[in-house]
C-alpha cells in the first residue's frame, strides 16, 4: 500500500496534521538552505574568513552539539532532497531576532519562578524571493558549515560590534 493510499484511510483531522508537518518542514528547509546558501556566498567571497570563523567556532560545544544533531538528524539530505525552496529573506532579520529574544526572556523569567510562559502569536514568515544573489546548495558541500556562516551573515549586522578589551577576544588563551 502507498503512502497516498494511506493518506485516504485516514480522517481530515490527521490529514489536517500532516498538512501542517508539511508546511513546517517546507519553511525549515527554505530557512535552512537560505542560511546555507548566504554562508557559502560569504565562503566564497571569504575563503580565509569564513575557514578562521569555522575553526574558532568548532572549540565551542553548541558548535559541536549543533554538528551532532544537524549530521542525526540527516538535514543535509533534507535540504538537497527535492528543487530549490524559495528563499526566506526575513531568516534571522531583526524583528525575528527579536521576537527570538522576547521569546527566551519570557521562558527565563519562567523558569525562575517569575510569570506564567505566555507564547505570543507570531505571523508565519512568508516566503519570497529576494534580489539577494546567493549560489546554489551542492551535494558536494557540508552543509553544517554553511548553515553556520550564513547564521553568522545574517545576525552580524544586527549586532553592535565593539572590540573586545585585549585578552577576552575569541582566540584569547585561557
Amino acid at each position: 500500500m502507498t503512502s497516498k493510499q494511506q493518506a485516504k484511510e485516514l480522517p481530515l483531522e490527521d490529514l489536517a496534521l500532516l498538512a501542517g508537518l508539511q508546511r513546517g518542514n517546507d519553511w525549515l528547509r527554505a530557512v535552512l538552505c537560505t542560511l546555507a546558501r548566504r554562508g557559502l556566498g560569504f565562503r566564497q567571497r571569504h575563503p580565509a574568513r569564513a575557514e578562521q570563523l569555522l575553526a574558532i567556532l568548532s572549540r565551542y560545544p553548541y558548535f559541536k552539539a549543533g554538528q551532532f544533531l544537524f549530521d542525526l538528524m540527516e538535514w543535509e539530505d533534507f535540504m538537497l532532497d527535492g528543487e530549490p525552496p524559495p528563499l526566506a529573506p526575513t531568516t534571522l532579520d531583526g524583528p525575528a531576532l527579536k521576537r527570538m529574544a522576547g521569546l527566551l526572556n519570557a521562558f527565563r523569567a519562567h523558569l525562575d519562578g517569575g510569570q506564567p510562559l505566555v507564547v505570543p502569536d507570531v505571523d508565519t514568515l512568508l516566503l519570497v524571493s529576494e534580489d539577494e544573489d546567493l549560489p546554489a546548495l551542492e551535494s558536494s558541500l557540508y552543509l553544517y558549515h554553511e548553515v553556520v556562516l550564513g547564521i553568522l551573515c545574517s545576525v552580524r549586522p544586527l549586532l553592535q560590534v565593539q572590540s573586545p578589551p585585549d585578552g577576552d577576544g575569541p582566540d584569547a588563551v585561557s
